[in-house]
């Protein structure tokens, strides 16, 4: 009987141990799914946000690209989130840039001022 107790109980520790690593995989993986739910939004307001302030201030593309990615990886700061690859968020924002051309051009952009 003790051989049957000490298979038992190996394998109650295997199978522990393989939930417990399960269960964090999961985790991670359900934290990186909701970023990703999030960066979509978040990209969207951002590059229209940065479009807005070329409305009072010239900005060049690169300038409008920058302050949007800047805006994302704040709020997901703030969200307590932090991504390490940040061309994802690059990524997002040229994105969310394609999708509202025609949205953005409703903001006319201020000109740089001839020296």
């Amino acid at each position: 009987m003790e051989t049957n107790e000490l298979i038992v109980t190996l394998l109650a520790t295997i199978l522990t141990a393989v939930i417990s690593y399960c269960g964090n995989v999961l985790v991670k993986n359900n934290r990186a799914l909701t970023i990703l739910r999030a960066l979509e939004p978040l990209a969207r307001d951002a590059v229209i946000a940065a479009q807005k302030l070329g409305v009072t201030e010239y900005l060049s593309g690169v300038a409008k690209k920058n302050h949007a990615v800047k805006t994302v990886t704040q709020a997901l700061l703030n969200a307590g989130f932090t991504v390490k690859d940040e061309q994802t968020i690059v990524n997002a924002v040229e994105q969310a840039y394609a999708k509202q051309r025609d949205l953005l051009k409703q903001y006319p952009q201020k000109d740089r001022e001839a020296d």
